[in-house]
Order: C-alpha cells, then sequence, then structure tokens
C-alpha cells in the first residue's frame, strides 16, 4: 500500500486544478448553449405558429391596431400575440417586440394560398413601399428598406435596439416547406396623432 506523501498530496491536487481549469470553457459553453436553446425554444413556440397552411378563417373584425399596405391592396386588423389561435384570425403583434411607433414593432402572420388574407402577398412588397399601423391615437407611416430569409431561429431580427423606429414583417417561406422566415423591415417616417 502506498502512503501519501506530502508531494503526492500537492501533486494530486495540482492535477485536480488542471482537470478543472480545462473543463471550465467546456463546461462554461455548455451552459451558453442551453441558454441560446432555450432562447431558440422561445422563438419557435413563439413564431412556429407561421407556418405554411392555407386559411380561410374570416379576419378578425376588432383588435389592436390596422396594418395597411397601399401598394398590394391589404388591409387587416393586428391582434396582440404571435401564437397559433391569433394568427388563424388575423396578423398578430409579436408580445416581446415594441409597440407601434417604438423600438422594433414586429408582426407576424401565416403564408395564405388564398387571395387577400394574411401575409401571403408579402413577398410582393418592394423597398420604398408604405406600410401604414393605424391605432385609437396615432397613424404611424413605415417605408420598407429591406427584404431577406432568416432560419427560423434567427431571433436577431426582432432586436429592439435600434438607432430610429422601425417595423418588422415576418411570414414563412416559402409557403409549403416554412423552412425561412421571409423579413420585410422599414423605417417609421412619419406619426400622425389621431386623438
Amino acid at each position: 500500500m502506498k502512503r501519501w506523501t506530502r508531494p503526492r498530496i500537492v501533486g494530486a491536487a495540482l492535477l485536480l486544478i488542471g482537470i478543472a481549469l480545462l473543463l471550465t470553457p467546456a463546461v462554461s459553453r455548455h451552459f451558453a448553449q442551453e441558454k441560446q436553446q432555450k432562447l431558440e425554444r422561445q422563438w419557435e413556440e413563439s413564431l412556429a405558429n407561421v407556418e405554411a397552411k392555407e386559411t380561410k378563417k374570416k379576419t378578425a373584425s376588432k383588435g389592436d391596431a390596422l396594418l395597411t399596405i397601399p401598394s398590394i391592396d391589404f388591409e387587416q386588423v393586428i391582434l396582440e400575440g404571435a401564437d397559433v389561435a391569433t394568427l388563424d384570425k388575423s396578423i398578430g403583434h409579436v408580445e416581446q417586440a415594441g409597440k407601434p411607433g417604438q423600438a422594433n414593432y414586429a408582426l407576424a402572420g401565416h403564408r395564405s394560398y388564398t387571395e387577400g388574407l394574411h401575409f401571403n402577398r408579402l413577398p410582393e412588397v418592394k423597398a420604398g413601399d408604405e406600410v401604414i399601423v393605424t391605432t385609437k391615437k396615432a397613424r404611424h407611416t413605415y417605408r420598407i428598406s429591406r427584404s431577406f430569409l432568416v432560419k427560423p431561429t434567427a431571433i436577431e431580427v426582432l432586436d429592439q435596439e435600434v438607432a430610429k423606429p422601425m417595423i418588422t414583417l415576418i411570414t414563412c417561406d416559402p409557403p409549403d416547406t416554412a423552412a425561412n422566415r421571409l423579413i420585410k423591415q422599414g423605417t417609421l417616417v412619419k406619426t400622425e396623432r389621431l386623438d
């Protein structure tokens, strides 16, 4: 039987400290990945409802605001929330995003094949087109400046740290697979008070 001498104890302690130091980045990386996966799950739960499906249900008649896109002759009530039940009725405000005229105001909608419903014609919206959000108190006019595709996990499109108030419109692309999200973004150009 070997005796534990002072040099052996010190050697074992140094070995354990070395192993701990080597494992620290891996443990940190594990917790960072876990946090990222949690954020991705929250994003997917919030926008998993923006999927490829046909909906022929009537749009909502009352809501928190009205979304108008003149270039595609589109007008629809905006409801609060982006869950499946809400988006089956109308366009939904992504709750963790800003309010109309503030920060990054994000709206999600189904990509329907039915003419005039939800965001089926969103791909037709071009840079320079106006998007208008009307609430009880104000009319906010945005001008579209960007159009791009992201993966469903790309939560940066909801970033609230923006230099100027903006709008983000989100739907699936292509409609039959929903492998990506089509994003249209624009900046606030005018707010008119209605009260």
